[in-house]
Parts: structure tokens; C-alpha cells; sequence
């Protein structure tokens, strides 16, 4: 199933090679593949999220990403875009994500994500996001 059902159209090509890198980040994810999820992340990688008080790294994820996806899934996601601003070889991407889990759990995501071109992709290398609640924020 499709993540994105609406992109914007006058989005340049980089903008669009990094919503796909976006996507099959969260295909990955998805299909519980988490060595290709990582693939996806910097080495470097520094964030906040919903789950947790602290910042979160790669090693966090990998651990904290590797048992969620062991004890969940994702029944269907919508990914949509806001805006992605480029800055030579870094871009900042704004989203929100909305999922149903199997275990009838749903959840709107708001993301700020920073990514950095490589050569063979765009990885992440920041990342920030909060459950959006009843009253939108």
C-alpha cells in the first residue's frame, strides 16, 4: 500500500528523491526491516521523540526500534508531507504521520526531520517529534 496518497507538485527533484528516501525509511520500518531502517540514519544521528524524555542516537533506535517492531505493527500509515527546504547538501523535512496499529492504537505524528545528502542517499541526522493530541498540538 501506498504511504503517500498526495505530494506537493511544485516539488523540485531533490525535494522529491528525498521524500522517496523518506518513504522507504518508513517502508522499512513497516516491513520490521531494521537493518534497512538504519540505513537511513546517520551515524552521528541525534533526536527527541515522543518516547522518550532524554535524546535519542542510532544505538537507541536500533535497540528501542528493533523491539518495537517485534511487538508491533503498523496496520496502515499515512505520510504528508509539509515542507522540505534544501540547504546545499542538507534539508530540513516537516511531516506528520498518522498510523493504526494492530493494536487498535492510533497516533498523529508531527516531524521535524534534518537530513544530510550522501553520496548514494539522504540520511537523517536530526530528528524531532511529538504526538499531536485531541486539541491538535
Amino acid at each position: 500500500m501506498k504511504l503517500t496518497s498526495w505530494i506537493p507538485e511544485y516539488w523540485n527533484e531533490e525535494q522529491v528523491k528525498i521524500w522517496n528516501n523518506f518513504e522507504k525509511h518508513w517502508q522499512a520500518l513497516i516491513d520490521r526491516n531494521i537493518p534497512e531502517f538504519l540505513k537511513y540514519i546517520h551515524p552521528n544521528f541525534i533526536g527527541f521523540g515522543q518516547e522518550s524524555p532524554l535524546p535519542v542516537d542510532k544505538p537507541w533506535l536500533e535497540k528501542w526500534v528493533g523491539f518495537w517492531a517485534k511487538s508491533s505493527k503498523f496496520l496502515i500509515t499515512e505520510l504528508r508531507p509539509i515542507n522540505i527546504k534544501i540547504h546545499d547538501d542538507i534539508a530540513i523535512l516537516q511531516c506528520c504521520i498518522f498510523t493504526i496499529s494492530d493494536k487498535g492504537e492510533n497516533s498523529i505524528r508531527r516531524y521535524t526531520q534534518t537530513w544530510k545528502k550522501q553520496e548514494d542517499r539522504w540520511v537523517v541526522i536530526g530528528s524531532h517529534n511529538n504526538l499531536v493530541n485531541d486539541s491538535g498540538i
